[in-house]
């Protein structure tokens, strides 16, 4: 990671050090000098800055990096009898072309993102698992590189993801009866009316934390909606020799299907411990009708960076006799091909 943004980290440290030199009272006093500081930081830097990067660096990465500097310009350097004083006056359509420019530069890398993604996709592996993934790999610290990845698969899944995965007959949602779409609608119009009486209420006060409210709110209907969007899109899946456990924006779970003390249907209320995890971003809000018990503890990566190792799983299965009768006739065939197999060692010794 340190490697890929170097770069980056590099042009930022130049780009301040022109900005404060740039507050001498001699440089300030001298309109020809102010000019070439501000020819630096906003003309020669940048493009020195997409010559060396635009292989490895996408385009929109750059163009947001020079729409930023540009905005930041009128702020460090004196506009008066500066050469770029003419730009600057314009800058209100410079404004408006940039923005209109970084939104089709917006539409094509989320086009081209989903393409690659899409080419990625496998019947083990879905978009939350390649994002997650790929994030985790280029971040060095676990906990964060997990924190990273539930904010970006957030954004991905609310405004990005619109289009649902292909399925097999060893697919299982988790949604259809369970009512959890009633439950994160009605927390997202209750957020949303929250945020409406709270920002009236604020806003007379102290505009600095009613606007802060209001985007904490913004954010948490983001993080609703996308973890509800995952829910619909991400389904579970029994394979042959695993179990994998899919909901919302929560890690993907496999479970090795030897490793399965019993299966059976559970709706009862439970006891919070260390050694369970229930499948549910609110918890004891969310139904759950499946109880997987372990023979050894398994390690489950859950939202924010949060780790347990539980023995015991719970989690909502909309047909929950087929997914029970499904694991166990994997397990049976598991065992007698074991035994098969052992009987033919034992005989060619």
């Amino acid at each position: 990671m340190l490697k890929k943004y170097s770069a980056l980290l590099l042009f930022t440290a130049i780009e301040i050090c022109i900005a404060f030199i740039s507050f001498n009272n001699y440089i300030r006093d001298n309109s020809v000098l102010q000019s070439v500081f501000t020819a630096l930081f906003l003309v020669v830097l940048p493009a020195f800055y997409y010559f060396l990067t635009h292989k490895k660096e996408t385009e929109f990465t750059f163009w947001f990096v020079f729409y930023s500097v540009f905005k930041l310009t009128p702020f460090i350097f004196q506009m008066e009898n500066n050469f770029f004083e003419v730009i600057f006056q314009l800058k209100i359509y410079f404004n408006i072309a940039f923005l209109i420019f970084l939104v089709w530069k917006t539409f094509q890398f989320i086009r081209n993102f989903r393409k690659a993604i899409k080419q990625k996709d496998t019947i083990e592996q879905d978009e939350y698992s390649i994002i997650s993934e790929s994030l985790k790999e280029s971040i060095p610290f676990k906990k964060l590189g997990n924190t990273i990845a539930f904010e970006v698969c957030s954004f991905y899944y609310c405004f990005i993801k619109w289009t649902g995965n292909k399925n097999n007959q060893n697919n299982f949602s988790g949604y259809q009866e369970s009512g959890v779409t009633a439950l994160y609608i009605g927390l997202m119009l209750a957020s949303v009316f929250e945020a409406i009486g709270v920002h009236v209420f604020l806003i007379s006060r102290s505009k600095t934390a009613a606007l802060l409210l209001l985007v904490l709110h913004f954010y948490l209907i983001i993080n609703l909606t996308g973890h509800l969007k995952a829910i619909f899109f991400r389904n579970h899946l029994i394979l042959s020799q695993k179990i994998v456990i899919r909901y919302g924006l929560f890690d993907t779970l496999e479970i090795p299907l030897d490793s399965v003390t019993s299966i059976q249907k559970f709706e009862g209320d439970y006891e919070k411990s260390n050694q369970l995890v229930k499948f549910a971003l609110l918890g004891k809000l969310e139904p759950h009708n499946i109880s997987i018990e372990l023979k050894n503890n398994i390690k489950v990566h859950l939202p924010f960076g949060i780790t347990k190792q539980p023995n015991r799983i719970l989690l909502y299965i909309d047909n929950a006799n087929d997914f029970i009768k499904t694991i166990k006739t994997n397990t049976e065939e598991n065992e007698t091909l074991f035994k098969t197999k052992t009987l033919q060692i034992e005989k060619s010794m």
